[in-house]
């Protein structure tokens, strides 16, 4: 059985290769980012908020030094969005895999959702896959090599009350990653959607594990699993729940 299991050599190779999370400063972003650090890549993490990719760079460098770098980039902003290709390019050199990451909902009936506010959620979890995908996606044509990973949810599955926003935009989101997977398999481009439930993202390292909800290491976890699966191999919408 042991050689069987060794035999399984074909799988995508992570060490080495560039990654990109958006939204990788705090929470489940964070969580990925460690994860993808440990399998020897580098890392461009981007965000909203400054003081949290500054500590997360920091914290993460004393065990991969020279490996992650971070800029403040709002995706749902093409002009940032440019600037942080040009960054991550000078830095890094050519990306291979995009992590969608940053998204957010608003807790309110669909017909009581002020305009801004569904305006911020569809443009940060659908708006910022299109932007991230515009200014990354050309390279990895000319390379035939990438992989987009969109964490969506299981709203983007199922309705809820109070989170219409969010719901259209998640739905949304898994649409979008159907229809780019079609333009870019060609090109040895694959496009997966991970639709977790709630999870409890913003515990502390001291907090009592909700067993009954996903926790950000499960989906880092999941992550890598879809990452390093053979190229000829598409996995794609897997629903995760706690159990």
């Amino acid at each position: 059985m042991t050689d069987l299991l060794n035999q399984f050599t074909d799988k995508y190779e992570l060490a080495g290769k560039v990654a990109i999370v958006t939204g990788g400063g705090k929470n489940l972003g964070k969580t990925i980012t460690e994860f993808l650090l440990a399998s020897d890549m580098s890392v461009a993490i981007c965000g909203r908020d400054e003081a949290a990719l500054k500590s997360t760079v920091a914290e993460l460098s004393k065990t991969f030094p020279n490996k992650i770098i971070a800029q403040v980039c709002d995706v749902s902003n093409s002009a940032q969005v440019d600037n942080f290709e040009r960054f991550v390019t000078a830095k890094l050199g050519d990306v291979h895999v995009i992590i969608n990451n940053s998204g957010f909902g608003k807790e309110t009936l669909v017909w009581q959702t002020a305009e801004d506010d569904w305006d911020d959620v569809m443009n940060t979890n659908v708006k910022g896959v299109y932007l991230m995908a515009k200014a990354f996606l050309p390279k990895m044509i000319e390379n035939r090599e990438g992989y987009i990973l969109n964490i969506a949810s299981q709203a983007a599955l199922n309705g809820y009350s109070n989170a219409g926003v969010y719901c259209a935009s998640k739905f949304a989101m898994v649409g979008l990653s159907k229809a780019l997977q079609e333009e870019v398999r060609e090109f040895g481009i694959h496009v997966h959607s991970l639709n977790p439930a709630l999870i409890q993202s913003k515990k502390k390292p001291d907090d009592i594990i909700d067993s009954g909800l996903i926790q950000n290491e499960d989906l880092a976890r999941m992550a890598l699993y879809l990452l390093q699966q053979p190229r000829r191999l598409k996995i794609d919408n897997i629903g995760l729940w706690g159990f």
